[in-house]
């Protein structure tokens, strides 16, 4: 870890800041060519994203996701492939923190979720996130989010040595969000990661309620990283679409059809900059305190320049107050 850079768990009450990798998109096949070739993958991918993210000294984590698709009966596909190894690869060679998701609801059981624990807390992975499925209208054989949590603390005590920093997903749309927030805190849940975010109205309402519930249970807020992403061109449309992610139609035009498509992602910078300048004034002006920080997603392999430009301006404006942001996000809507 380098000397400048704050360890992923301890930067989460000081606005962490995190990257969100796209992952290497294939199945393993046990054929040993095929498997080579994965591995190789992995190295040129990691030497990318090193050559692209050096520079970035107040990154604190990079997070690796886990593709599952889910058909009709809830059974998964996976489309991704040495996450833990990726991740890792990444975080070690920028002297920062690794974090990995895990789609938990899919595991056989109990054994079979300590051997996937043990086995990334042996690789020096201390951070996790924690996924649940797709629908609640299946039945799933694996473990509910708030019981992978309680068995990750679990885990803790009887592995003193390996430490585990346990992440969530925020869905700030989902009927009662706070309350499931509440209760996945209560159940170990020290940070959450927002499904990614181009309107500040739901995830205000989410915050202030989120910080009020804690209040009333006697329970410190986990903290909230807001994820943004910029889009390039309508294609990304398809992605956001399958993620479920929601996107107002007039952000929609306003970002992808009012002006030069080449902009775009200028404007998109420029929508994420004004919904993080909404949630941090209304967390000034509210008398409930929540945490925050930010995750920036790398959307496909082609978005990655537009996705470490976005992530090298939140670097510059993270730590800002209302007043300071306001001033920044106004020069950078001139230039939009």
């Amino acid at each position: 870890m380098s000397k400048n850079k704050a360890c992923f768990a301890d930067s989460l009450h000081k606005r962490p800041l995190i990257f969100t990798v796209v992952p290497l998109r294939d199945n393993l096949t046990g054929d040993t060519k095929h498997d080579d070739k994965i591995l190789k993958n992995v190295s040129l991918r990691k030497s990318d994203m090193v050559s692209s993210l050096h520079s970035i000294t107040r990154l604190n984590a990079i997070n690796v996701p886990e593709l599952v698709e889910e058909n009709h009966e809830g059974k998964p596909r996976y489309n991704s492939v040495y996450t833990r190894m990726l991740a890792k690869s990444i975080a070690s060679a920028l002297g920062t923190d690794a974090i990995v998701n895990k789609v938990v609801v899919h595991l056989s059981g109990y054994d079979e979720f300590i051997s996937w624990l043990d086995e990334t807390t042996g690789n020096g992975i201390e951070n996790v996130i924690i996924v649940g499925g797709n629908t609640r209208h299946h039945r799933y054989p694996g473990p509910s989010v708030p019981e992978a949590n309680i068995t990750v603390q679990n885990y803790m005590r009887s592995h003193a040595e390996r430490p585990v920093t346990i992440g969530n997903i925020c869905l700030p749309e989902r009927r009662d969000e706070a309350t499931k927030l509440l209760f996945k805190t209560i159940s170990g849940a020290q940070f959450f990661t927002t499904q990614m975010l181009f309107d500040h109205r739901q995830i205000i309402h989410v915050l202030s309620e989120y910080g009020s519930l804690c209040e009333k249970a006697g329970v410190k807020p986990a903290t909230i990283l807001l994820s943004f992403a910029p889009l390039k061109s309508t294609a990304d449309l398809n992605l956001l679409d399958f993620l479920g992610v929601d996107l107002p139609d007039p952000i929609k035009e306003k970002i992808l059809e009012s002006g030069s498509i080449d902009a775009a992602s200028q404007r998109s910078l420029v929508n994420a900059l004004s919904v993080y300048y909404e949630v941090v004034a209304s967390l000034e002006k509210g008398s409930v305190s929540v945490p925050i920080g930010v995750n920036i997603e790398q959307l496909t392999k082609s978005n990655l320049p537009l996705s470490v430009n976005m992530l090298d301006t939140f670097a510059h404006v993270i730590d800002m107050d209302s007043a300071a942001l306001s001033k920044y996000y106004r020069q950078q809507t001139e230039a939009a």
